[in-house]
């Protein structure tokens, strides 16, 4: 079975700013989980790209580090998906 990433990189990228914002906290792992009420090893699996994250766990985790899911998912979704301003109709 290929990589969780594989599947959607979008899903992917919010998931490393979650965890880049994470680390800029100082938190551990298990410091985010207990904060959220979600288990240490759904977000150990989730950075480790073992496992795809639903919505109510970004929810959760992005509440939990004070951030924006939705600043996050539209930084992810620039990323992660390149941008067709300027380019022709058709054209990729």
């Amino acid at each position: 079975m290929p990589n969780p990433s594989q599947l959607d990189p979008v899903e992917r990228q919010v998931v490393l700013l979650l965890k880049r914002e994470r680390l800029r906290q100082g938190l551990s792992c298990t410091q985010l989980a207990l904060n959220v009420g979600i288990s240490r090893t759904t977000v150990t699996h989730l950075e480790a790209d073992e496992a795809r994250p639903t919505l109510w766990v970004l929810l959760k985790l992005a509440g939990g580090l004070g951030v924006d899911l939705a600043d996050f998912l539209s930084q992810a979704g620039a990323v992660a998906v390149p941008s067709t301003k300027g380019r022709k109709k058709g054209v990729l």
